[in-house]
């Protein structure tokens, strides 16, 4: 008999033979199972690009790593989504500290300081870009949260500097460019990068280029 449930984009399996985590896809890679192969593993997308944000859609796919004493289900899924659990407990005992958007932003400084005038408008779109590609649930914008979901209390460093790319580009809209999977995940201030495109897009297709 063999049963399977989801945890972020984790594929959780459990069958006779014992229990085992990874991500679907064609070939099949299957890990050695010890935390530090884990942990290497995860640090890189499919692309080979580092992975500066854990909750995001881009673990590497097509792989599995069976759970043993070495690594049990509670240390695998803290080491692919860090606090996952702590956090998951915590809303469901009304004890989640949640940090607001607008708080974040007003205590930014140096070059980060101008983040707070990105307008509503860009706000919502970082919100569905950034937020939209990751796998945690963005309680901190009053994001509804099921019991299985992973709870984001407030918003990350990446968040962050989306935004401040996205200041700029209020007032100086550039050109898009065709998404490149060799450009950095989080490179947002490159032409090519998926999620600097996918913004634009929705930019130019909602807002008038500035000249």
């Amino acid at each position: 008999m063999t049963e399977t449930r989801t945890f972020g984009q984790l594929v959780i399996t459990e069958t006779d033979e014992g229990t085992s985590v990874g991500v679907p896809g064609e070939p099949m890679r299957v890990l050695e199972s010890s935390p530090e192969a884990l942990v290497e593993f995860v640090r890189t997308d499919d692309f080979g690009r580092y992975r500066p944000l854990s909750g995001a859609n881009t673990l590497p796919t097509g792989w599995k790593v069976a759970l043993s004493e070495q690594l049990p289900l509670d240390q695998a899924l803290e080491i692919v989504y860090p606090l996952a659990l702590a956090h998951q407990r915590q809303l469901a005992q009304g004890a989640l500290r949640v940090v607001p958007l607008e708080d974040v932003l007003a205590r930014q400084s140096g070059r980060y300081e101008d983040v707070g005038n990105l307008s509503f408008d860009g706000r919502a779109r970082v919100v569905e870009t950034v937020c939209g590609n990751c796998v945690r649930c963005p309680v901190w914008d009053s994001a509804p949260c099921a019991p299985n979901d992973i709870p984001c209390a407030e918003p990350c460093s990446v968040f962050v500097a989306f935004c401040r790319e996205a200041v700029l580009w209020e007032a100086d809209p550039p050109q898009s460019a065709p998404p490149d999977p060799a450009v950095p995940w989080a490179a947002f201030e490159e032409p090519g990068n998926e999620l600097r495109e996918r913004y634009l897009s929705e930019m130019i297709w909602t807002d008038e280029p500035k000249t």
